[in-house]
């Protein structure tokens, strides 16, 4: 099995875990994550595309990078940025496939980035290489969420579907992360990268 992804609701704690996992083994990773925007006030005004192997330094540099963001958030509404995904994600996960870290951290996937064309592509020939990748999947919720708040229409069951195939090959697994399975999941998470 290469392919270990978690999925659940919003702010269960998946990112974190993945992290705590990834800290704790000392294993090197490529990929990327998902860092989100706060304001002052507290609430989430966007989400940008950041390189994985700032999760392996002390103290990262969270400042912000303007054209990284692929989604901002206006007045409770969404817009966003495919750009993001078409320049600097793919060049990530091109780096990720040539990389020889331990392990590919692709957090989160099953969003808005699979109506980017080309990294939907170079995502779907990621997840076919014989490297261990970690993960978080948008769970179904997640997605209708995401869809009833941006603006722009986003329609991409299908992708959804396609790319939860192509990680469930060769005993790929999604597993649902809540809070009554969070040690369970972490020993299984910490088996699977030190298998």
């Amino acid at each position: 099995m290469n392919n270990f992804f978690l999925e659940g609701d919003k702010f269960i704690g998946k990112s974190t875990l993945l992290r705590e996992v990834i800290m704790a083994t000392g294993k090197s990773v490529s990929g990327f994550y998902v860092n989100r925007r706060i304001n002052d006030q507290g609430h989430i005004v966007g989400f940008e595309l950041r390189a994985a192997k700032e999760w392996g330094q002390q103290t990262p540099d969270m400042t912000p990078i303007a054209d990284h963001c692929f989604i901002h958030t206006e007045k409770g509404r969404r817009t966003r940025n495919l750009q993001v995904f078409e320049t600097f994600g793919k060049a990530l996960l091109k780096e990720a496939k040539n990389d020889t870290a331990d392990i590919i951290l692709l957090d989160e996937i099953g969003g808005i980035e699979l109506l980017s064309s080309p990294f939907k592509v170079e995502l779907l020939t990621l997840i076919q290489q014989p490297k261990k990748i970690l993960g978080v999947f948008k769970s179904e919720e997640n997605y209708h969420k995401q869809k009833k708040y941006t603006l722009e229409k986003l329609e991409i069951g299908q992708q959804r579907v396609m790319l939860r195939q192509e990680i469930l090959k060769e005993n790929g697994q999604i597993l649902k992360l809540n809070e009554h399975n969070y040690s369970i999941v972490k020993n299984q998470l910490l088996k699977f990268l030190m298998e």
